[in-house]
């Protein structure tokens, strides 16, 4: 009887060892924080995704300041760019964009990575102080709020 305790006891020791080994290797995958918004506590130039679909009804224009290379990878569809990211043009961008600025928008939101991101704030109040539409809102969550709310395809 010994002799299968000691086996038990060498095989239970491997295999609790391995799975350690294993663990520290490869640990599970870590939770994704959702992004909570409580228009109640938001600075005055925000605005929460859900305020945006249910009041606004999704009807604005999306401005993507973050780089150029992560707007064209995985940009809202039907997003226009501007930015100051890697030395991008302001000015320039803004030319081109003033056709669909002047349209018909009415409301503008942008959006930059995350909460941290301070861009979209940066560019919203520079979309403010030239008044061509009469509101902007940075996105409160940017980039990660459209992409937990399932709103960005998956990347191309």
């Amino acid at each position: 009887m010994n002799v299968y305790l000691r086996q038990f006891a060498i095989i239970f020791g491997l295999s609790v060892t391995a799975a350690v080994v294993t663990y520290l290797i490869n640990p599970p995958p870590a939770t994704v924080e959702r992004l909570v918004c409580d228009p109640a506590v938001l600075a005055s130039d925000e605005i929460c995704l859900q305020t945006v679909i249910d009041d606004w009804h999704s009807d604005c224009l999306w401005v993507d300041a973050r780089r150029r290379v992560d707007w064209e990878k995985d940009g809202l569809p039907g997003s226009i760019l501007l930015t100051t990211a890697d030395g991008e043009n302001f000015d320039r961008l803004l030319e081109q964009a003033f056709p669909l600025l002047a349209e018909k928008q009415k409301r503008v939101v942008v959006y930059c990575s995350d909460v941290s991101c301070g861009t979209s704030r940066e560019i919203a109040k520079r979309l403010r102080d030239y008044q061509l539409v009469p509101e902007v809102r940075a996105l409160h969550g940017g980039w990660k709020a459209l992409s937990q709310a399932g709103m960005i395809p998956p990347s191309k």
